[in-house]
Formats: C-alpha cells, structure tokens, sequence
C-alpha cells in the first residue's frame, strides 16, 4: 500500500465514526494528514481549550498552583466539587507530567511537569515513608486481598490542594501508580530536567525496596483500574520500566549523583566527622551502590521479566476467576513506557481489537463500570469505591455490548503506531496512526455535551439509550494522551524524531 493510500474499511481494525464536531471532520478521515493540516487541527484545539490542562492545576488557599493536577478539569458547567474526581491520583498525575515535559521539553509544560512530580514526591516523603518502612521490616505485612490493608500501603491518591493525605477508605494497592511516579521522576532526571536530589534519591530506594518486600511480581494488587484483585501486567509493566530506567540513570550520572548527594548532608552538629567522612566516601565512590538493599534492583528486574513473559499479551491470568485477555491498559507498555518489544507490541494490539468500540475503546470487555444507566443503578456517587465483594455485585448489572467507551486509549495507540512507523517507514503503521488519531479527534465533545462543547471526555457511556460523555468531563488524562498523540504524529509527518534534549527512547525492559 503506497504512503498516504488508506486502507479498505473492511480492513480496519477498528470503526472511525462521524466527529462530535462539525469543525472536526475534515480531519478525522483515513488518508494521514498533511503536516499543515495537523498544525491547523492543533491550532483549533489550542484555540478551544481543548487541551488547556491549566483549569485543572490543584491550588491552595490563596490560590497558588501546588503542584499537582485534578483528575478532572473545572468546566463551564460545574467544577465537580465534593467529587472524588478532585483527588490528585498518583498514577493520572505522572502520565500528565511525562506528556507535558515530552511535548513542551524546554518551556511551561517541562516546568508545570516538574513541579507536578516534586509535590509528588514531597507527599511521599512527608506522609508514606513511614508505612514503607513498616512494611519493609516487616513489622506490617500488605499482601493478600484482605480490604483492612488497603490503607496501610503508600497512599496512591492525596489532597493536591493541601498536599495531605485523604483519609476516606480507599484501595491504595495499586503498584502501577508507584511505578509510573518513579519511571516519570528518573525520566526527568535522565533528561537533565530534575536532577535527583539526597531525598529523591533516598525515595526512589525506599519505593523499590518496598515493591521488593511485596513481591510485586506476584502480588494480587487492584491494577489500573482499582479494582479485582490479581496479577496485572499493567501494574508489573510500569515497575519494570523504573527498574530499568534507575539502573541505566545510576549508569549515566554516576559522580553528578553523588555530589548532589553530598551537598545534602549537614556541616553542623556532633555529627561532622561523621558527615565529612561520608561525604568524602561519595566522592570516592560515586554511586557505584543503589540506595536500596544491593540486590533489589537486578532481583526485580530477574522477576518482572519473568512474570511478563508469562502473563503477556494478557492482563491477568491468576487467578483464574478473573482471567483477562485484552485490556486497553496495556497499550501504556507500549507506550510510553517502551517496556516490551515491538512483537509483543503488536501482539497488544491486536488483542485490543476486542475492545474497540464505535466511539472508543472499552477498558475491558465485561467491564461494569459506568455500564448502561450507571448512576440510576449505582447512586449519586458514581466515582464509589467497591471491594472485590461489591464488584460482583456491580458487574452482575452489565449486559455485554453495554461497556462504557474509555477516550484515553486511542490516543495511546495512535502514538505508539507513529514509533512503529518512525522506525521502520512502514506505511501500514503511519494509516494506522492516523485512524486512531482520528477517532480521538472525533470523540472531542460536540454542542449538546452538558459539560461543555470542545471538550476530551473520561469515556462514553449509554444513558436512556444514548450515548454521552460520562461525568468525569474532562479528564485531564485524555487531555494530555491526545497531546503526545499530536506530537507523535507531527513527528511521523515531519521525519524528526523530536525528544526532549538528553533523553532517548527508552529500550525494550523485556529485551
């Protein structure tokens, strides 16, 4: 098939729609864009707001930016307060700062991305190193399924305008959220960007020691999705891809990192020769040892690999009750996190195939969430929080065909076919790019969105046989997925591989 010649829509494997958006048609077509019509798409949705992720910067008392970012942007509509949807997930929050700092390397984008993992990072610190510790000296074990530890580990969701912790009951086993902070934090570190500092670097420890002491190649967390209890790939990906990164970072910087090192450690106090001694071992040493126990990082690099090979192209095959062979999480193994082989890559997408919809991507077939008539069966709280218990409850209210329709994936798969085919010039690739491009285009909210029209949307969902934008609208996530899409595509169009400066794509973790 010659460049720019689209495929046969029997061929396709998934439906492209009509856009949401009148002004939006033109480009949600089969035949890849020209690289002036993609600058004048973005300058419509930069025009629009569509990707002005700012509205939903957490701001404090006085009304200062603190850092972190909302799960969902305030809207003209409402501003979802007294919605959960206001809590800062670790997990939307670094996907966020990875695709600010890659799409705006040098400007406000890299520098709202660094202030995003610092606070971050400062939560951790203040209010989650202690249940770390506890957990790594075994004085509280975390594993298992049983609901009462779900608190006891590092909390994966805060208070952005507060920076505290929320103390509502919530399943915080979730290993992926920790794993895409630390892979985000040593992104940034990698690039020059945020140079670790002594408490940083002590952090990073910490949290890969901690994911060690679980076992978190085995252990039975609530995945992307906080849900069934088992093995995920998305939540094993995401700490593979960190262990890998930390390695190559310690590798790269070496002597830079330790002198950042000695230049936190006090000059004052009884302690000064305990200090200068120290200091001048940094010195001498570099950082030839990690800031973890010195097995740790080669340990679960050994298992993560090993586990992945066993579960992918699944998402979960243990327990056995909850098996699942397609889930659109995957498609962030392939991108960005690059943490398996193209094969396997394409292995993913084609099992994602199951999951495509008419407007979007399901997270999973079967999947309850925000099914058919959501909140007329659910309540008035629809961002409620289930245990394994109350899910099967809730998953016995879904008919298939009736799974809402998720807006952050193709986004994903646009961008990961654009580094298919920027490494390879396989014109397939670059069509399929554009396809799935095209359906997030589409998806962008039209005039009767009672959240506003312009808008890029949680997901899709059927309510009195119509299909809507669910009430998390807009999320920040889709947001800025669709904003790497972009930029990925003006990088297939263009012929440069434009990536922040010091910064490469990563190698396959599994290779």
């Amino acid at each position: 098939m010659a460049n720019g010649d689209a495929a046969p829509a029997a061929e396709l494997p998934a439906k492209l729609g009509a856009a949401f958006r009148p002004e939006l048609a033109k480009y949600c077509r089969l035949e890849p864009l020209s690289l002036e019509e993609l600058k004048s798409v973005k300058a419509l949705l930069e025009a629009k707001g569509t990707l002005d992720v700012s509205r939903a910067k957490c701001k404090d008392k006085d009304g200062k930016p603190t850092g972190p970012f909302s799960a969902s942007a305030a809207n003209a509509k409402g501003d979802h307060s007294g919605s959960s949807m206001f809590g800062s997930w670790l997990r939307d929050n670094c996907i966020i700062a990875y695709g600010l700092f890659l799409t705006d390397p040098d400007g406000q984008g890299c520098e709202d991305a660094k202030a995003c993992i610092n606070s971050i990072a400062t939560f951790l610190l203040t209010h989650e190193s202690h249940r770390m510790e506890l957990v790594i000296n075994g004085h509280k074990n975390v594993t298992g399924t049983e609901p009462q530890t779900w608190m006891d580990r590092p909390h994966i969701r805060f208070i952005g305008e507060t920076g505290l912790e929320d103390t509502k009951w919530y399943n915080h086993k979730q290993n992926d959220a920790l794993g895409y902070f630390m892979w985000t934090r040593i992104q940034l570190a990698l690039a020059g960007k945020l140079p670790l500092d002594g408490p940083h670097y002590k952090l990073l420890g910490q949290l890969f020691d901690f994911l060690r002491t679980i076992e978190c190649w085995n252990d039975l967390d609530a995945g992307h999705w906080e849900e069934h209890s088992a093995q995920h790939a998305s939540s094993m990906g995401p700490c593979l891809a960190a262990t890998k990164a930390f390695k190559e970072l310690i590798e790269q910087e070496g002597r830079a990192l330790g002198g950042a090192l000695a230049q936190h450690a006090s000059s004052m106090g009884p302690c000064l020769a305990a200090t200068k001694a120290f200091k001048e071992l940094i010195e001498q040493e570099g950082l030839t040892l990690p800031p973890c126990k010195p097995d740790t990082l080669d340990l679960l690099e050994k298992n993560l690999k090993e586990q992945l090979g066993l579960v992918l192209p699944n998402e979960t095959i243990k327990p056995a009750e909850h098996h699942r062979d397609a889930d659109s999480a995957l498609i962030f193994l392939c991108y960005p996190l690059a943490v398996v082989p193209d094969s396997m890559g394409l292995q993913i997408l084609e099992r994602l195939q199951k999951v495509m919809g008419h407007i979007a991507m399901c997270r999973y077939r079967k999947d309850s969430y925000w099914c058919k008539d959501y909140k007329d069966k659910v309540g008035d709280d629809p961002t409620k929080h289930f245990t394994d218990e109350e899910l099967k409850e809730r998953d016995a209210m879904l008919q298939p065909g009736e799974e809402a329709q998720w807006c952050l994936f193709d986004p994903m798969v646009s961008a990961y076919y654009g580094k298919l085919y920027q490494s390879t010039g396989k014109a397939e690739y670059l069509n399929m790019q554009q396809l799935f491009l095209a359906r997030a285009l589409a998806a962008i909210t039209g005039d009767d969105c009672e959240f506003g029209p312009w808008m890029c949307c949680e997901a899709y969902y059927l309510t009195k046989g119509v299909w809507k934008p669910n009430d998390n609208t807009p999320l920040v996530w889709t947001q800025i997925d669709l904003k790497m899409a972009l930029h990925e595509m003006e990088n297939s169009l263009s012929g440069v591989k434009k990536r922040p400066a010091g910064m490469k794509r990563p190698a396959s973790a599994m290779s």
